[in-house]
C-alpha cells in the first residue's frame, strides 16, 4: 500500500491559521466523506490530529500495528505517524486537525495539567508498546462534551462568523483541558504511570527554578527509580535533569527578550545558581551568548 503526506494546505482553509474540523463518516458505495478524505489509505500529516471516534468500530492501523476503536475512543495523531483504517462498521469520528506551532496553543500553561502531558506526549509514545490500553476512552455523558465541542468548532468552521479564528483557539483550548482533566480520571494501569510521569513533567513546568534533585522526581512519580528513567527519557528524549534543563533556558531566553533584567538576575530567576554555567548552556542552546541574545533580539518589555 502506498504511502501519502496529507499536508495541511488541502484541509485548512486559512494556512497561515491551522485549525480546522472534518466529520469522516462511513459512506456507501465507496463514497469519501470529504474532500481528501485518507481514511482508508496509508498515509501521515504534516500537522497533529485529534481524533473522536463518536460511533461504529474499525481496525486502526498505526505504525505497523493494529488496534480496535470504538465509539467513545479519543487518540491523538501528531504529524509523521502511517496510519489508516479499515474493517470500518458504521464508523464515524470528528477528527480536529491544527498545527500547534503556528496557532498561539498555550502549551506552556497546559503542560502544568497532568493529564495533558500524559495524553498528548507520553500516551503517542507508548502507544504501540501498550497495545494502545493507554489511550483514553470516555464515558458517555463525557464524550458527549467533548463531542459538543468539537461540533461548535465545525459550526465555525462552516459559517466562519466574524471573530472565529479566535473562538476555534478558544474551543480547541478548551477540548485540550477537558481531554485532559478527563484523562486523570482513568484507570488503567498503563494510564497511571503515564499520568505518574505526567505529574512530574507539570511539576516542573510549573516549580522549575527550585533546587530539584533526582530523588524527588522518582518519588514523585511513585515508580521505581529505572522505570522512572527509561519512562521519562522516552517520552521527551532527555533524562529528567536534562529536560528541566531546557526548561530553565526556554524561560530564560523569554526574560532576555521580554525584560532589562542582568543576566546574572535571570539565570538566578530561573534556578541557575552559577551564571558562567547558566551561559555556557544557553549558548549551547541558542548559538549565542545571553547578552549577544539580547543585543540581536532586543529587549520587548
Amino acid at each position: 500500500m502506498n504511502e501519502l503526506l496529507a499536508r495541511g494546505e488541502d484541509y485548512f482553509e486559512d494556512p497561515a491559521y491551522p485549525i480546522t474540523v472534518r466529520i469522516v463518516r462511513t459512506e456507501t458505495m465507496g463514497q469519501s466523506s470529504h474532500e481528501h478524505d485518507l481514511t482508508e489509505v496509508k498515509h501521515a500529516h504534516d500537522f497533529n490530529e485529534l481524533t473522536l471516534v463518536t460511533s461504529g468500530t474499525a481496525i486502526h492501523c498505526l505504525e505497523d500495528e493494529e488496534f480496535p476503536i470504538v465509539a467513545g475512543d479519543v487518540f491523538v495523531l501528531q504529524g509523521q505517524q502511517n496510519h489508516y483504517y479499515r474493517q470500518r462498521d458504521r464508523l464515524e469520528m470528528i477528527n480536529v486537525m491544527y498545527e500547534p506551532s503556528q496557532i498561539g496553543l498555550p502549551e506552556n500553561r497546559l503542560l502544568k495539567i497532568p493529564g495533558y502531558c500524559a495524553l498528548f506526549l507520553l500516551e503517542p509514545v507508548f502507544r504501540k508498546q501498550h497495545r494502545f490500553s493507554s489511550h483514553l476512552s470516555l464515558e458517555r455523558i463525557a464524550f458527549s462534551q467533548a463531542e459538543r465541542i468539537a461540533l461548535e468548532m465545525e459550526r465555525e468552521v462552516i459559517e466562519q462568523p466574524d471573530g472565529y479564528e479566535a473562538a476555534l483557539l478558544g474551543k480547541l483550548v478548551d477540548l485540550i483541558v477537558f481531554l485532559s482533566r478527563s484523562y486523570q480520571d482513568s484507570k488503567s494501569t498503563n494510564s497511571e504511570a503515564l499520568l505518574r510521569v505526567g505529574t512530574v513533567i507539570s511539576k516542573m513546568e510549573q516549580d522549575y527554578a527550585s533546587d530539584w534533585q533526582l530523588d524527588e522526581f522518582v518519588k514523585l512519580s511513585s515508580l521505581s527509580r529505572s522505570h522512572f528513567m527509561r519512562t521519562f527519557t522516552k517520552a521527551t528524549g532527555f533524562p529528567p535533569l536534562e529536560y528541566l534543563i531546557q526548561i530553565r533556558l526556554q524561560k530564560a531566553t523569554q526574560l532576555i527578550q521580554m525584560t532589562k533584567l542582568p543576566i546574572s538576575q535571570v539565570a538566578l530567576e530561573v534556578g541557575f545558581n552559577d551564571s558562567n554555567y547558566f551561559t555556557r548552556q544557553f549558548k549551547k542552546r541558542n548559538g549565542l551568548s545571553p547578552l549577544a541574545y539580547r543585543k540581536a533580539f532586543g529587549n520587548r518589555p
